[in-house]
């Protein structure tokens, strides 16, 4: 646009604004307003059409227009919002900003747009090592038993501390599993003797390939022997002490629809001496042997949620004295077959049963074997969300160290709910029932048993738990024993 200047009749400039320059001022700063108020409003328009493509990547004026007309109707949503929304005071919709900057603008105490659930809010945190994770706790109660065997009658307070550590790796491949467990009570007051206990276990899987996998296990344990154990001493006031060494691999395979596993154990048990309710010494030395045990078990995948199978197994116990204290020779050999089916119906439902035959030919030909049917099996039910059922049946044979009787067949049934009252409360109950059936000469034995415990976590690190426990034997044409325990206390971890 050319300047609006003009010169006066007599050529010189004049010193006063004539009126039509002041008009062309005029119309010159309009113009520039108005250019720059469309420039704002395109530049405006433009912030809102991002992301708006017509057809061909051409916007329209008719895109435009739909699009400034959402924007104002979505202002005026919000601006109502506003009016009647005080989380907006604090801050609780957190500003834009821009994808994977890093700085990021930290939200609210009240904006929980970025929570993380948590399954297992009480759950332990353990402690990073390298690869792997160390859980350990300690836990100190304050417990009561009352041992009742036939007319010998034992009862104490004392205190127990029970230290636990659990090493688990957290590898893409393989896994390790180290736990260990040691039990040591002190008596405060009344008679009976002390039950220290010891556990240690690894457990070694070893993910060969897709189709393959090896186990590897080690186990010790070291405790009293029960007095309703098969072998125990009537009208004892000391058990004897037992150490249990075992060692197991693994080796399951599929084959096309086919599951086969095979498996070998060997262990060892040794047994310290007894003590009498009078004084008297037992030694118990005669039971120490080593077993051996060889498992084979194949199944077939049938397209449903059961996989049938079958299992064969043959063992030798193999005793350090060839003739115990009554002149008996006890080593044996063990053979089992037994039918049945895993099942899986998700973690609502899961476990397996069989049924079979097992039978133990012991070298002394005065002693006949111990033999009969046996049941075996478990199942994990949940019938509701933080309920958990688990039924257990098992089928044990078991050698005697009385004379002319060569063993019994032990079956068993228990039960264990356990129910999560609120997230950080558990409570638990436990039922058994046994039946001891003897071959030759002594009575048959029924178990009953109870228990019921809780656990109360404060927070992650500090909890107390709790439990009660009773347990009766009843043998037929003998003497009946009782077993009661009551133990409160805290537990500690990191």
């Amino acid at each position: 646009m050319a300047p609006c200047r003009r010169k006066n009749t007599d050529g010189e400039r004049s010193s006063a604004l004539p009126k039509w320059a002041a008009v062309c001022l005029t119309s010159t700063l309009f113009a520039a307003a108005t250019t720059n108020t469309s420039a704002q409003n395109i530049e405006d328009e433009d912030l809102l059409l991002r992301g708006v493509v017509a057809d061909e990547g051409v916007v329209t004026a008719e895109d435009r227009a739909d699009a400034l007309r959402e924007a104002e109707t979505v202002d005026s949503e919000e601006d109502e919002d506003d009016a009647g929304d005080t989380r907006l005071i604090t801050g609780a919709i957190p500003p834009v900003q821009t994808p994977g900057a890093v700085n990021q603008r930290q939200s609210t105490i009240d904006d929980q747009s970025n929570l993380v659930f948590d399954p297992e809010p009480f759950g332990p945190v353990g402690i990073r090592i390298g690869s792997f994770i160390l859980r350990p706790s300690v836990t100190q109660q304050i417990a009561h038993d009352i041992d009742q065997d036939g007319s010998s009658r034992t009862e104490r307070t004392y205190s127990r501390t029970v230290l636990r550590s659990e090493l688990e790796s957290d590898w893409s491949r393989h896994q390790l599993r180290i736990y260990g467990e040691q039990v040591i009570d002190k008596t405060i007051s009344g008679d009976g003797p002390e039950d220290p206990q010891t556990l240690a276990n690894m457990d070694l899987r070893l993910d060969l390939s897709d189709s393959t996998t090896a186990n590897l296990e080690v186990d010790y344990e070291f405790g009293r022997e029960s007095q309703s154990d098969a072998n125990a001493i009537a009208d004892a006031f000391a058990q004897s002490d037992v150490h249990d060494f075992a060692a197991s691999a693994s080796l399951t395979r599929i084959f096309g629809s086919w599951r086969g596993t095979a498996t070998i154990e060997g262990g060892r048990s040794t047994y310290g001496d007894a003590q009498l309710s009078d004084g008297t010494i037992v030694t118990q030395s005669d039971r120490n042997e080593k077993d051996y045990t060889v498992t084979l078990r194949a199944g077939v995948d049938i397209g449903s949620a059961h996989l049938p199978f079958v299992e064969g197994d043959y063992g030798q116990i193999i005793y350090d004295d060839r003739l115990d204290q009554n002149g008996f020779a006890r080593s044996s050999r063990t053979y089992g077959i037994r039918a049945g089916t895993a099942f899986d119906f998700g973690e609502k439902l899961n476990g397996e049963i069989a049924v079979g035959y097992a039978q133990r030919d012991i070298d002394d030909a005065r002693l006949g074997p111990v033999k009969g049917p046996t049941i075996d099996g478990f199942v994990n039910w949940s019938p509701r969300r933080g309920t958990n059922v688990v039924l257990g049946l098992s089928t044990t044979l078991e050698d005697s160290t009385t004379a002319d009787e060569s063993g019994s067949i032990y079956y068993a049934a228990t039960t264990e709910v356990t129910h999560q009252l609120r997230e950080n409360v558990t409570a638990n109950l436990s039922t058994l029932i046994g039946w001891r059936d003897y071959m030759e000469l002594l009575g048959d034995q029924t178990v009953y048993g109870v228990g019921a415990g809780f656990t109360w976590w404060i927070n992650r690190r500090f909890g107390f738990e709790g439990g009660v426990a009773y347990e009766k034997t009843v043998t037929r044409g003998g003497s009946d024993s009782d077993e009661f325990f009551a133990g409160l206390g805290i537990t500690l971890r990191p």
